[in-house]
C-alpha cells in the first residue's frame, strides 16, 4: 500500500504539494507500455470489426470500441504530456504523440493550453478558457450568432460542439498565434503529424471499401467520423462537470484567485454511475490531478483518497446522476464575478458562490 500523505501546516500549501509528489509520483515503464499496448489494441480491434464485411450491428460494436480506445489513448497523451506517464522523458514525447493521434490532438499545442494555461490559472478567467463564463455585460455584448452558439453550449446537449470549436478548431489545430499568444514551428509540426495520421485512416478505409465493395461512406462514417464526434462530446463534457458546478467559483482577480487556492477549491470530484469513471484512466480523480499533475494515472485513486482526508469537504466531491446534472446545467449559465454567483442568461441569479481559501489541513490517516 502507497503511504499516506505526511501533514503539513497549510501556512506552506506548496511543502503539502509536495509532500502528495514525493509519496504518489512514482513512473515506471512495464506497466505503463501494457495500459498503452491494450488501448491501441481496443482502438485496433474497433476498427477492424467497423471494417469487416459484416452485419451492422457488429459495426456499431466497433464504432464504441474505436470511441473508447481514442478516449483512454488520449488520456495516456495527456498523463505524458504532464510528463508524469514514463520516467523518461523523450519516451513521454514519442508515446504521448502516438497516443494523442486517433484523437487529432496536437501535443505541442495540448501542452500549451492545458498544461500552461488551463493547470496553471484554472479558474480565473482571461487564462483559463475552458468552459470559462460569461458575466452578463459580456453576453449581452457578444453578436447574436455567438449568443446562440453559448446556448447551445450550455444546453446540457453542446459539450461535442463546444470542444470541437472553441477548443480543438482554435487553440489546438493549426492555431494561429491571434488565438494563443505565439507560434512555434513545432505547433505546426504536430498539426500536420496527426492531419497525416488521420489521412492515412481514411486511407484505409477507402482500400478497404474498395476491396471488399462495401460502402465508403458508410466505414467512413462509423470507423472516423461518428468516433471522432463521440470523442469530442465526452471531453466536452468531461471537462463541463470537472470545474462547472453551482458551488464552485470562477475568478476575475488573481489574488482572490490565488488566496482560494482554486486548484484545489474549483475543482470537482464526481463519481459517474455504474462506475464508468472507472474507465477513464482516474482522470476523475481531479482535484489530485490538480494538485499535482505528475502523480500518473495509476496513483491518483488513492492520492484523492489521501486528498479526501487532508482537505475534508473543502472541494465538490459528489455522486453524477441526472437530477445533479440538471441542476448544474439550469444554474450555470452566467457568472457574476464581483458577487460570486451563477446566473441564468436574462441575468437572475441562480446559485450564490461561498468564496474563502481552505481551512487548515488535517493530518492524514
Amino acid at each position: 500500500m502507497q503511504s499516506a500523505v505526511e501533514p503539513v501546516p497549510e501556512s506552506n500549501p506548496m511543502a503539502h504539494r509536495k509532500a502528495l509528489l514525493l509519496a504518489f509520483e512514482k513512473s515506471g515503464y512495464l506497466r505503463q507500455f501494457l495500459a498503452l499496448g491494450i488501448d491501441i489494441g481496443v482502438f485496433v480491434f474497433g476498427v477492424s470489426l467497423v471494417l469487416m464485411d459484416s452485419a451492422l450491428w457488429v459495426k456499431l460494436i466497433g464504432t464504441t470500441l474505436i470511441t473508447a480506445g481514442i478516449v483512454r489513448l488520449f488520456l495516456i497523451g495527456h498523463d505524458a504530456c504532464h510528463g508524469a506517464y514514463f520516467k523518461n522523458s523523450t519516451l513521454n514525447s514519442i508515446f504521448g504523440r502516438i497516443a494523442f493521434l486517433p484523437s487529432m490532438t496536437p501535443y505541442s499545442l495540448w501542452d500549451v493550453g492545458h498544461n500552461v494555461a488551463h493547470h496553471g490559472f484554472n479558474n480565473l478567467k482571461g487564462r483559463d478558457q475552458v468552459w470559462a463564463p460569461f458575466s452578463k455585460e459580456e453576453f449581452d455584448a457578444l453578436p447574436g450568432y455567438r449568443k446562440t452558439l453559448e446556448r447551445v453550449y450550455r444546453s446540457g446537449f453542446g459539450w461535442g460542439l463546444y470542444y470541437f470549436l472553441e477548443l480543438w478548431w482554435k487553440k489546438m489545430y493549426f492555431a494561429t498565434k491571434r488565438q494563443i499568444g505565439a507560434t512555434r514551428a513545432k505547433y505546426h509540426w504536430d498539426s500536420a503529424l496527426v492531419t497525416a495520421a488521420m489521412t492515412a485512416w481514411v486511407a484505409v478505409v477507402a482500400v478497404v471499401a474498395n476491396q471488399t465493395d462495401q460502402n465508403f461512406w458508410l466505414l467512413l462514417a462509423l470507423a472516423v467520423l461518428v468516433p471522432f464526434a463521440l470523442w469530442n462530446v465526452i471531453m466536452g463534457f468531461v471537462v463541463f462537470v470537472h470545474h462547472t458546478h453551482p458551488a464552485i467559483a470562477w475568478f476575475q482577480k488573481r489574488q482572490e484567485w490565488q488566496r482560494c487556492r482554486a486548484y484545489v477549491t474549483s475543482t470537482a470530484h464526481v463519481r459517474f454511475p455504474f462506475g464508468l469513471d472507472r474507465l477513464m484512466h482516474n482522470i476523475m480523480e481531479h482535484n489530485a490531478h490538480h494538485l499535482n499533475p505528475r502523480i500518473p494515472m495509476f496513483a491518483l485513486r488513492r492520492a484523492q483518497a489521501a486528498l479526501n482526508v487532508a482537505f475534508r469537504d473543502q472541494y465538490q466531491n459528489y455522486q453524477m446522476n441526472w437530477v445533479s446534472y440538471v441542476e448544474c446545467v439550469r444554474k450555470c449559465k452566467l457568472y457574476d464575478y464581483a458577487n460570486h454567483a451563477w446566473l441564468d442568461f436574462r441575468g437572475q441569479v441562480t446559485s450564490r458562490v461561498e468564496v474563502m481559501a481552505p481551512a487548515p489541513v488535517a493530518a492524514a490517516a
